[in-house]
Formats: C-alpha cells, sequence, structure tokens
C-alpha cells in the first residue's frame, strides 16, 4: 500500500455560532485553495458552508447547546458539502418554492441560494442529529 497524502477537511460545530460559521468559512477557502478550484467555484463554496451554517444556528432551535459537524470531500459527484447538526429536523427539501427573500425579516434567500448552487443530495435524521448532503453545481 502507498502512503497517501490525505487532508481531512472537517470542522466541529459547536455553541459559538458565529466562531463555527467562521471556521466554517475558512474550511471551505482552505478546501478550494487545496483542490485548485476557479475563482466562482470556490466563492459559491464559501458562500454555501456560510449560509448552511447560519441557518443551522438561527433556525436550529436546540434544547441545551447545538453540536454538530461541516466537512468537505471530492468524490465523483463533485464537491460534497456534509452538514451535521443536533437541532431541530428540518429537510429543506419538503420546504415549498415560496417568493424570497422575505422582505419583511430577510430570510429565505440562503435557501435559495442554497437551491440554486447545489443539489441537495441528500437528508435524514439519525440518532438526533439532521444530516445534510449538498453537491455543489458547476
Amino acid at each position: 500500500m502507498t502512503a497517501r497524502n490525505f487532508k481531512p477537511f472537517r470542522c466541529d460545530l459547536d455553541a459559538n455560532g458565529p466562531e463555527s460559521v467562521h471556521r466554517a468559512v475558512i474550511l471551505a477557502q482552505d478546501f478550494a485553495a487545496e483542490h485548485s478550484l476557479g475563482p466562482v467555484e470556490s466563492a459559491k463554496l464559501a458562500v454555501l458552508v456560510e449560509e448552511a451554517v447560519t441557518n443551522v444556528y438561527e433556525h436550529g432551535v436546540v434544547e441545551g447547546d447545538l453540536s454538530g459537524w461541516l466537512a468537505i470531500e471530492r468524490d465523483p459527484a463533485g464537491v460534497c458539502i456534509l452538514l451535521a447538526d443536533n437541532g431541530r429536523p428540518f429537510d429543506p427539501r419538503a420546504v415549498d418554492e415560496i417568493d424570497m427573500p422575505n422582505m419583511d425579516r430577510g430570510g429565505g434567500a440562503g435557501l435559495a441560494m442554497i437551491r440554486a448552487w447545489a443539489e441537495i443530495a441528500d437528508y435524514r435524521r439519525e440518532e438526533g442529529f439532521n444530516l445534510l448532503e449538498l453537491v455543489l453545481l458547476g
């Protein structure tokens, strides 16, 4: 077996939402640089990660502290974003198309962007965690 240079692109989400969002965006930027993504794809990846993680903290009501993780990997499907959190169940595929953004509170733009720039490849609830898989569209 040959040695492989493997750098995991994963970060934990914890009770400090702003710091977790910051770590997630830095992870996306590091992934983009390591995998030589172009400027547009790199920017989309960073924005998608920021929106997805921010939504967890803004809408993922949980008793106690919110926790989870974010991972980014490349596979045959493309660039995959894997997000796990212990917030309330939320399947973004189940939300009807609405007139976004909500002008009263600014909400909905993140989900609209996620739908425009990524395929929602999977969502499931497992052992108290939401597990979301997004694939960045080219």
